[in-house]
């Protein structure tokens, strides 16, 4: 309860001109719009440039958060918003990369001969394909695991964010790890 009424005391601060404040917002914020905006985009400045935006439309609409919900599922509508938004304007822009990606850059990484490297590669192989089956999954069913199963949000927050009622909530995220869950069937990790 006390980060609610915190929320509101800094809210109340930036919209009477302690522009300073948001920064509290925003430290209070950032990791889970991040780990939100990581979950739908794979290139790491888009994300970041995506993030950053994301704050600087919470700041400029900041007089139309009326208090009718928590802080958090306003922000988490724009976020949504935002991303869904977003996602239209670069289908509609095809661009191709030119720089390395990750995997081709000319780092060279020394293994840490005291953990069991072996498992540290299975692990990382399963985190990544267990991923690849989420962003493969359609995109309702996608964003809803990402905000109830990533970010652990309660379901009426969940129904606030996306605009549609509770028991369409429960279905979706039912539905969604119905098919998660027969894809990391196929690949052998259930």
């Amino acid at each position: 309860m006390s980060d609610i009424h915190d929320d509101m005391k800094i809210i109340d601060r930036v919209i009477n001109g302690d522009t300073e404040a948001f920064s509290a917002i925003i430290a209070r914020y950032q990791d889970r719009v991040f780990r939100y905006v990581r979950a739908k985009f794979d290139n790491s400045d888009e994300v970041m440039d995506i993030t950053q935006d994301i704050f600087m439309t919470a700041f400029e609409s900041l007089g139309s958060f009326r208090g009718d919900a928590k802080f958090s599922t306003w922000l988490f509508s724009i976020t949504a918003n935002y991303c869904k938004n977003y996602r239209k304007k670069m289908n509609r822009m095809r661009t191709v990369s030119i720089e390395k990606s990750e995997e081709e850059s000319g780092e060279f990484q020394i293994p840490d001969e005291r953990e069991n490297t072996e498992k540290a590669v299975i692990d990382k192989e399963s985190l990544r394909i267990v991923k690849d089956e989420l962003y493969a999954l359609p995109e309702d069913y996608r964003e809803i695991l990402i905000l109830r199963d990533i970010e652990g949000m309660p379901y009426n927050e969940i129904a606030g964010i996306l605009g549609i009622s509770l028991s369409n909530v429960k279905v979706r995220i039912h539905r969604g790890r119905e098919q998660l869950k027969e894809r990391l069937q196929e690949k052998g990790l259930l």
